[in-house]
């Protein structure tokens, strides 16, 4: 696994996976916005549109960095829609209720986006806990955890959420890669005779453990962690997965079971 870069997002990270699932169901528009802190302790600060940009935070395009919506208020929001990322810290924090306050002044419809992947989160009760204070302390009624990394059921639940006027909140819940350390799963693999290099898989998820070697891609084994990502965004399904007779869940659980051996 390679070492952590301030401000890029490692490969395998699941708050790369949170944002694609956003930007999918959200779709474009000058009304809709996705904002917010997808970094971490290791990383710092990063844009959530910086876990895709191959150079991170620095070198991502300002007219990607959308900021959190302001000079709405609850009854006129600001935008017709509003992803604001979170931290799991962040949202845990006593001063949490003040800070998420205007909410429902960002955005007619508001997600609150919160990246539950720290140490302090790897248990199931922990996760509940933090939930649950999201409807006590915050006041938002609508929770729902999910796997990032598990793509077709984030983009349902996001999209459910957007139909919806009103503040919601997702939970996405999946370790950081650092924490399962060696015991992250077995590398994805590419067939290199049949890749025809349309640089989907980088466009979408920018993960540094894919490598163009022309005419086609590689996967840095050293790299990788075996979040399977990539595979869902190859047209030409040539990236295998070691993983794929597994159901989400139980990937989801491996993971799980990786982080917390390994801490």
């Amino acid at each position: 696994m390679h070492k952590v870069e301030r401000g890029v997002s490692c490969a395998g990270c699941p708050h790369r996976a949170a944002y694609i699932a956003c930007k999918e169901a959200l779709g474009r528009g000058k009304n809709k916005v996705i904002c917010g802190n997808a970094g971490c302790a290791a990383t710092g600060y990063m844009h959530p549109a910086a876990t895709t940009c191959t150079g991170g935070e620095d070198a991502l395009l300002p007219r990607y960095k959308q900021e959190v919506p302001s000079g709405g208020a609850v009854d006129q929001p600001a935008v017709e829609a509003c992803i604001h990322f979170a931290l799991d810290t962040e949202v845990a924090a006593d001063d949490a209720p003040r800070r998420f306050a205007g909410l429902a002044a960002e955005g007619a419809v508001t997600i609150l986006a919160v990246m539950v992947s720290s140490r302090a989160f790897l248990g199931a009760e922990a996760i509940e806990g933090l939930c649950q204070h999201i409807v006590e302390d915050l006041r938002i009624d609508d929770v729902v955890a999910v796997d990032p990394l598990d793509t077709l059921a984030c983009t349902d639940i996001l999209r459910d959420m957007l139909a919806r006027p009103g503040v919601h909140a997702v939970a996405f819940c999946s370790p950081c890669v650092q924490l399962q350390g060696d015991r992250a799963p077995e590398p994805v693999d590419i067939d290199r005779i049949a890749c025809v290099g349309c640089h989907r898989c980088k466009q979408i998820t920018g993960c540094p453990a894919l490598v163009f070697a022309p005419p086609a891609y590689t996967v840095d084994a050293d790299a990788c962690a075996g979040c399977d990502l990539c595979t869902s965004f190859c047209r030409t399904h040539v990236i295998y997965s070691p993983r794929a007779p597994i159901a989400p869940a139980e990937r989801c659980e491996m993971r799980y079971q990786a982080a917390t051996s390994h801490s």
